[in-house]
């Protein structure tokens, strides 16, 4: 009997031990289980089309992978750059939060509900992370952290986002990829510096 009850405590040590490899794009890293495959490059495009779809200007790098034979968990890592709409000179930090609460909105004008949320002030960014699920399926989890922030030259809104969907049932692996994740700021206006319209 005892044999049986370590069983699932040897096989979940063994799930953790399993060899990890980066996905890496400018700026953003994550590790998922080497076996992880590319995901199909019409997934990436649909993702990339949605990401431009409320601004076509906007600029949108992404990389993801899944596992070869299952169709979750799957991850993506996104870097977003996009022009902000303003009428007049704002803090960065002022910025930053408007688009944090455009954001909020829209999550609460869809049909998804928010599971969890946490946000902080990183150096010259903001960081927001949340799990949401769906009202159409609840079996799903979507696992979100994105950083924030306004780029000195570029006078954009830079996004990193790492995004990784899980059934309800098993979360850890996106929970893994999450907190692997290692983000490099680079070039941010200081969150007190103003940003000309």
């Amino acid at each position: 009997m005892r044999t049986l009850l370590l069983l699932p405590v040897l096989l979940s040590v063994t799930a953790c031990k399993k060899e990890r490899v980066a996905v890496t794009i400018d700026g953003v890293s994550a590790t998922v289980p080497g076996d992880f495959v590319p995901m199909d490059p019409e997934r990436v495009e649909t993702l990339r089309e949605a990401a431009q779809a409320a601004d076509p200007s906007v600029e949108v790098s992404m990389v993801g992978r899944k596992p070869p034979d299952a169709p979750m968990p799957w991850m993506y890592l996104q870097r977003t750059a996009v022009r902000p709409s303003m009428m007049k000179p704002l803090q960065a930090s002022k910025v930053i939060e408007g688009t944090l609460a455009e954001l909020k909105l829209a999550l609460k004008e869809s049909d998804l509900e928010t599971v969890s949320s946490t946000t902080s002030v990183i150096g010259d960014s903001h960081e927001a992370c949340f799990v949401t699920k769906s009202g159409k399926n609840q079996k799903v989890l979507n696992h979100t952290c994105l950083r924030l922030w306004i780029g000195a030259e570029s006078k954009r809104v830079h996004t990193i986002s790492v995004v990784c969907l899980s059934s309800d049932t098993a979360p850890e692996e996106c929970q893994r990829v999450l907190d692997s994740r290692v983000v490099t700021v680079s070039g941010a206006l200081p969150l007190d510096k103003l940003l000309e319209p």
